[in-house]
Formats: C-alpha cells, structure tokens, sequence
C-alpha cells in the first residue's frame, strides 16, 4: 500500500514529528510504501528529499505580516502543490497530522479531489481549543465554549502567546476550520488517548469515527535494559516551552535538600527564562543540559531516579512517561488529561495536582529517600511498557482498526 503522510514539518521540530517518524518507519517494515508532504522548513528528516519539490514555503507564523495572514487560513501553494505531488504518487492512503497555520485545511480538500481515503491523526488539542493547550496563564483550562465551537474565551484570556492579536488570529482560524467541516473530509479519526478521544467527542466529533491508538517505542529499544540504580538525580526531558511547566519544577527544587539534583535536557523559547529563574533562586543543584539524543539521553535516562512532567496544558499523551517504563523509572507526573491513563499514582509514579509547587517537592523527596519505592515502582513501569506501549501492540491496532477498514 501507498502511504502519504501529510505535516506541517518533516524535521525535528517536536514529538508529533517524531512520532510521525517513528509510524513511517513502522509501516514500512511491514511492506508499505511510505511519502511525505510538508512545507520546506529544513533540515528533512531525509536529506535532499526527492519530493521535497513539492513542498511549499514554510513561513515562521509568529513572524508574518499582515498581508500574509491569509495563508494562516488556507494555503493555496500548499493545495496546488499537493495536487500535483498526488498526481505522481498516486497513494492509496493520505494519513494528515498537524496541519493547522501552515499547509491549513487546503489539505483535506487536495486530497477529497482525488477521492482517496484520509485518515486525521489527532497529536494534541488544537482542533478543539484555539489557543491550541487548554491552557493559559499557567492554568489548566476547563471553557467549555472553546471545545463547543465558539473561541470568546480564548480572546478573552488571550489565550494565544498572552497576545490580544495572536488571539484574535487564533479564535478567526477555530471559526474558519469549523465551518469546513474538517472532521467530515477524513475517514477515520485516530486518537492518541483516551482523553483526546473524550475531547474530540465533547466537540461533536462522530465517536464512531474515532479510534485510540496509543504510541510506542520503537522495537530496538526493547533490547534496553532497564537500570534500578541510580546517581541521585531526577530528569526532565522535553520542550522548554511555558506549558510544559519546568518553571514550577524549578521552583520545588527550592524547596527540597540540595542534596537532590535535577537535569533539564531540551530546548525552547522558555530556556533563557528558565536559567535566569535558576540563577534568581540561587540553585546550585539544577543542570540544563540542552538537546540530547542517541547515547547521551539514553545515559541520562538510564541514572536517573525518576523522570518529572510537571505541565500545566492538556498533555495529549506525554511520550516521555513511557519511555521513562522503558528504562525503568517511576514518573512524577501532573494529574490531568491523558497523564492518569499512563502513570498509575503509587504503583508506577506519582501523581500530584498540576502548579502545586509543594505536592511536587514532596514527590521528589519521597522517591529521593525511598530506594526501594523508586525502584519498585520502576519495575511496574517497564511492565505497563511491555504490555501496552511496544510496536507489535501497535501495529496490531493500526492494521486492524484502521488500514483494514480502509485498505
């Protein structure tokens, strides 16, 4: 079968794209012919990209005037150029992920001209929530307009960048994509949770469309051997964007022994504030250790206590949490969206309410002078791991619940 996958990026921007990568990769053992389609922000996924082509211009959206604020809503070079990549290609399967701002709903209307089944790979809220978190000013949203389809709120609390006009823009978008109809140009919605799932539902997405598929590791790192030693650290690994809440980490390592070290690996537009808040607090016991990947992060997972999340918007899944199991570490984890489904408080992690500086410093301390907590714990995550989140478990859905109802 002949795959296209359609996303704003085909680079390392975030998770989804990695994600995304790790799915082609996927299908392609299993005897699938796999394209791509993005707009041209480099550096590929695949050097010199043989369809590269057809990508069109990627324009840094926070940076746009105003007289190219039209493609935020609908991108006509995106369109044109996917048309006649379809044309070549001749797929059998479109499956589109993140689309919003850049290649815009053009997509969905290239791809219905050829008729050719779509599968909407949902990786996070922002079909339903137009400041794109459930999020804002550090608190956990719960507008019920949003998700039902009218976008006040989010011009309200600025809910865009804490800008009035990125709002504005945001909540214009929400309306525009609504009243296309996205949801009914795609044949299957896949979801990464089940609160994604109830989310999409609660917006008036068919349920019957709709299918959880949770994400995995990729089969090589099954050979991982988990780790129940440590060197008296915890880790953060992720964006060092506002939502994701290592602020507050921060701020509970003040208050915890400063015996007790933490590691930050990412980076971010939040990085910058984040050291200052560090240096402000006097921390001698945090390291920012910027992007790591391969070896390096693969060590960092390996000695540590636990890994942290401590976000504060509607963390669709949170791949880190279970490659966390993977090496055999307990997660310290904000209870809220899909978090719960992964990390079960006191058997594989802690959970603690989301912006409680101080239920996370006691987290922190509990497993730092617990060993045997920390380890046993570890060992129920990489159990959880090998039962629900590996590439056969997988693949076992996606065949059965999506490429054989369409194929």
């Amino acid at each position: 079968m002949k795959l296209l996958h359609i996303n704003n990026f085909f680079t390392k921007y975030g998770g989804a794209e990695n994600s995304i990568w790790k799915i082609a990769h996927l299908l392609e053992r299993n005897n699938n012919e796999i394209y791509y389609f993005s707009t041209d922000k480099q550096p590929y996924f695949i050097p010199d990209y043989e369809y590269s082509k057809y990508f069109p211009q990627y324009q840094d959206k926070r940076k746009s005037r105003i007289k190219n604020i039209f493609n935020i809503f609908y991108n006509f070079e995106a369109k044109n150029n996917l048309e006649e990549y379809l044309k070549e290609i001749q797929p059998d399967l479109i499956i589109i992920h993140n689309f919003l701002f850049h290649l815009t709903s053009s997509v969905f209307d290239a791809c219905n001209k050829f008729n050719i089944p779509v599968v909407l790979y949902l990786h996070d809220p922002r079909l339903f929530c137009p400041g794109g978190l459930l999020a804002y000013s550090d608190k956990y949203c719960y507008e019920e307009p949003c998700i039902k389809g009218n976008p006040i709120c989010c011009i309200k609390n600025r809910c865009k960048l804490s800008s009035l006009k990125a709002s504005i823009i945001a909540a214009l978008s929400f309306i525009f994509i609504r009243n296309q109809n996205t949801f009914n140009k795609c044949d299957v919605i896949i979801c990464i949770s089940e609160a994604l799932k109830n989310l999409a539902v609660n917006a008036g997405v068919p349920t019957e469309k709709i299918k959880v598929i949770n994400h995995f590791v990729e089969d090589e790192k099954l050979l991982i051997q988990p780790n129940y030693k440590n060197n008296n650290y915890f880790l953060y690994v992720g964006r060092l964007d506002r939502e994701k809440g290592v602020h507050f980490l921060i701020e509970a390592m003040k208050k915890v022994s400063s015996d007790i070290q933490l590691h930050i690996v990412g980076d971010g537009y939040e990085k910058e504030n984040l050291i200052k808040q560090k240096e402000s607090l006097n921390l001698n016991n945090i390291k920012f250790l910027g992007y790591l990947d391969g070896q390096a992060l693969e060590e960092e997972y390996k000695n540590c206590i636990a890994t942290v999340l401590p976000c504060s918007w509607f963390e669709s899944f949170g791949l880190t949490n279970i490659e966390s199991f993977l090496y055999g570490k307990p997660v310290i984890a904000s209870n809220l969206a899909a978090i719960p489904e992964i990390v079960d408080d006191g058997i594989n992690g802690i959970l603690f309410p989301s912006t409680n500086v101080d239920a996370l410093s006691a987290a922190v301390e509990k497993l730092y002078c617990n060993t045997n907590l920390a380890i046993k714990m570890g060992r129920n995550g990489r159990n959880k791991f090998e039962n629900n989140y590996t590439a056969d478990v997988y693949w076992n859905k996606l065949s059965k619940e999506v490429l054989s109802s369409i194929g």
